[in-house]
């Protein structure tokens, strides 16, 4: 189907591909836009070094939270009710910050924006399974993402441009605007939950539909892989300014090479959609899978026998995130694929698990790099992997569906009465 046509949301396709990836890059707008002006808050709060990068940890363990009731909410309320709700909260949340007076006031607005972040990534993926799937699905997640990746390069420098023409605040009144525009946007989509799939918030139906999702072994591998994928990927987010400016001392340099990074991120996602066309989903992702565990093995080969020039380790690590960030997306792919039917509850399961999951394998290695860049290339070996090991268990058997077709191991119970 042409870009041109419309689909089940009532968009055409670029349109709804934009919309989605919108939605979503409103998170990561609202955690790297403030990123400039930590300094400034600090000073201002009277608060000591690093204290305001609290707020990025409260932000995601509110988020998570939130992860795990807007997909119920939105299966038996539907998709765009709490969209709506979810962003109601999210520009609540930047609003009290923007206006804090205290650290303390500005921790509560960051707890209610996170808590509110959350509805836009777990519905937007119901969204998007509601109207698509296999191959089809794995494109479109594909090019959401990249695009989601491409926000951290303009994000801080959106946040240094805000700063000249006023304080801190402007950076956090942003998203106000943002969160209100996407809801305004939101009103040409149509409600992509069918009336048959609509599940009561009853604890009988809401287990029945959860343990849909825990006992499917597709979603259940898919999920794993794709929260240690998190898990090798988060120690980049958290420590890639350690890395670059302070192990190998490019003081000042970061900003660039960061965006470099997140460019070819970007590319990689791109290129791994249109490869799906060609070669099936599960193909793509098992290559992928593959590449990063040669990779980091080399990554960390070179490193402990000859130690790791800047250069080879910055090579090396772009192309170790690159695959990261693309696989991640056909990891969620293949995941939600089987769970048509119980969609909005599937989202926030596997967003629990790979969010909660993810951040805790990742803080375990961001905590051993401190003076040395070996342990991320020791999480992407081994959480890699053992990624490689639920994917290679995930293969497809020949009685199975389509080669070039994304498949569907176990089927998804035919609703839940």
């Amino acid at each position: 189907m042409s870009s041109g046509t419309r689909d089940r949301h009532g968009l055409r396709r670029g349109e709804f591909i934009a919309m989605m990836s919108m939605a979503t890059a409103a998170i990561a707008m609202s955690i790297d836009t403030v990123l400039p002006a930590f300094d400034e808050m600090e000073a201002e709060f009277g608060l000591g070094d690093n204290s305001v990068s609290l707020t990025v940890t409260i932000f995601f363990i509110a988020m998570a939270a939130g992860v795990a009731i807007y997909g119920p909410l939105a299966d038996r309320f539907g998709r765009k009710p709490i969209m709506y709700a979810s962003f109601t909260i999210f520009v609540l949340g930047a609003i009290v910050s923007t206006v804090s007076t205290s650290f303390e006031m500005f921790l509560v607005g960051r707890a209610i924006w996170g808590f509110g972040a959350a509805g836009p990534r777990a519905v937007s993926i119901a969204i998007t399974r509601d109207c698509y799937s296999g191959d089809t699905m794995a494109r479109i997640m594909s090019f959401i993402g990249a695009i989601f990746m491409l926000v951290p390069v303009l994000a801080p420098a959106a946040g240094e441009g805000l700063l000249l023409i006023g304080d801190w605040r402007w950076t956090t009144g942003i998203s106000v605007v943002l969160g209100i525009a996407v809801m305004v946007w939101f009103t040409r989509l149509e409600e992509t939950l069918t009336s048959e799939n609509v599940i009561p918030l009853e604890l009988g139906k809401f287990a029945r539909a959860s343990r849909t999702v825990v006992t499917n072994r597709q979603t259940v591998l898919f999920t794993a892989a794709a929260a240690l994928s998190y898990g090798a990927f988060f120690p980049w987010l958290g420590s890639s300014v350690r890395m670059i400016e302070d192990i190998y001392g490019r003081e000042g340099q970061f900003a660039w090479f960061f965006g470099f990074n997140a460019i070819g991120m970007a590319l990689a996602i791109l290129l791994a959609a249109r490869a799906v066309t060609h070669f099936g989903t599960y193909r793509v992702t098992l290559v992928s899978t593959t590449a990063i565990v040669i990779i980091a093995a080399i990554y960390v080969g070179i490193g402990e026998t000859r130690g790791l020039g800047f250069w080879t380790f910055f090579l090396l690590a772009c192309a170790l995130t690159a695959f990261l960030a693309s696989t991640n997306a056909l990891y969620q792919t293949l995941a939600m694929d089987p769970m048509g039917e119980v969609a909005g509850t599937a989202a926030s399961i596997t967003g629990v698990v790979i969010i909660g999951v993810g951040a805790v394998l990742g803080a375990i290695i961001d905590r051993a790099i401190d003076t040395t860049v070996i342990p991320f290339g020791v999480a992407s070996l081994l959480y890699g992997g053992v990624g490689l090991v639920a994917v290679l268990a995930a293969r497809p058997t020949r009685n199975s569906a389509s080669e070039n077709e994304l498949v569907v191991m176990d089927a998804t119970p035919k609703g839940i009465s």
